[in-house]
């Protein structure tokens, strides 16, 4: 049963109630909510093996940032953002494990970098600055996923 505060009583016809805009009752039915509301506020998720401040995190970020910018001006088809930023994301470990690009994109590795390289081929009608931009990314994703990953031993 709810439970609301009763009204102050009136000792005399001289005193008021206060308008309704000025009475504060809680309402139960909604909890209040702060400034980002009622979630928790979001954690991006860090890298496990890169510390924070590293050049590969960088390199990372980068080259995301360049992937979205690639799909916003649509030098890329619809299809290939998703396999250009797994590719960005697992560069710095020395690719994805055949599990993980079977369950992904069902495909084995050397099928997947004839993919990724396809994706990132310039096309005649793109920018000087984005066929730079597209060759780079390919060529640094190409290197990373074709070299061994190195393990520390600890």
């Amino acid at each position: 049963m709810l439970e609301n505060p009763a009204p102050p009583p009136m000792t005399s016809p001289a005193t008021s109630t206060p308008p309704a805009a000025q009475i504060s009752i809680p309402c139960r039915a909604r909890p209040k909510r702060s400034r980002i509301g009622n979630r928790a506020p979001r954690r991006r998720r860090a890298q496990t093996g890169v510390p924070a401040g590293s050049p590969v995190l960088d390199w990372v970020r980068q080259s995301l940032r360049a992937c979205d910018l690639l799909a916003s001006v649509q030098s890329i088809s619809p299809s290939n953002p998703a396999l250009v930023a797994f590719a960005i994301e697992w560069a710095p470990y020395g690719g994805a494990g055949a599990e993980e690009l079977f369950i992904k994109f069902g495909v084995q590795r050397n099928r997947f970098l004839l993919l990724l390289q396809a994706a990132l081929t310039s096309r005649p009608s793109d920018l000087e600055r984005l066929r730079i931009l597209k060759t780079t990314l390919c060529n640094d994703l190409l290197r990373a996923w074709n070299e061994t990953p190195t393990h520390s031993k600890t």
